[in-house]
């Protein structure tokens, strides 16, 4: 998986994933659901291009759950659901999935809190071993950092504690779900306890 900073006009989605996967359930083909979501304005947008471009990043994330993970989304308590779209979000970017890894599971593991540098320092050292990162804009890496804060506070697993720290915290989940994602899905059950796990 290759860096992008494509996730910069990515939004948390949760509702939208809903809508999308509900439609995906009735084996509906991509460009149907499209256009159903566009007719009725599903997404309440305000442009066609509006809803095209939310529509691809969400369709990308919904797929991405696979058949089971989809079933139990729609039919999910509001934190499993949170656990979900946080889960798609990793799945499909690298940059937020080695920020889990490398800032949040080990900063947990060793009882630190978080801190606003960390983001900053993060990409700092991607720049230092990646030719790509390293010519991403100051401008860019700022609303990067605000997508990552976004997507980690509306998943509960971060929450601010002052200008500059957060604490982290294991996100909760319905022991169905936390029982098939330790036999399935180790990143998503990786979110309950916040340690390595085995990653294949």
């Amino acid at each position: 998986m290759q860096y992008s900073a494509g996730f910069t006009k990515e939004k948390w989605s949760e509702h939208e994933m809903y809508i999308v996967i509900d439609l995906m359930k009735q084996n509906k083909k991509k460009n149907e659901i499209l256009d159903e979501v566009t007719e009725k304005n599903l997404f309440q947008l305000r442009s066609p291009v509006s809803i095209k471009n939310r529509f691809n990043m969400v369709y990308r994330r919904a797929a991405v759950l696979g058949d089971e993970l989809q079933q139990h989304f729609l039919s999910a308590v509001d934190y499993d659901r949170r656990a979900l779209t946080l889960y798609s979000f990793l799945q499909v970017y690298r940059v937020p999935l080695e920020f889990y890894w490398e800032r949040i599971v080990y900063k947990y593991e060793l009882q630190e809190s978080l801190y606003a540098n960390d983001f900053h320092y993060f990409f700092e050292e991607k720049a230092n071993r990646d030719e790509k990162v390293s010519n991403w804009r100051p401008e860019t890496i700022k609303r990067l950092i605000r997508s990552l804060n976004l997507f980690f506070k509306e998943a509960k697993m971060i929450e601010k504690v002052d200008q500059t720290k957060y604490s982290i915290n294991p996100i909760h989940m319905t022991q169905s779900l936390k029982t098939y994602a330790e036999k399935n899905e180790p990143l998503l059950y990786s979110f309950t306890v916040l340690e390595e796990v085995n990653k294949s």
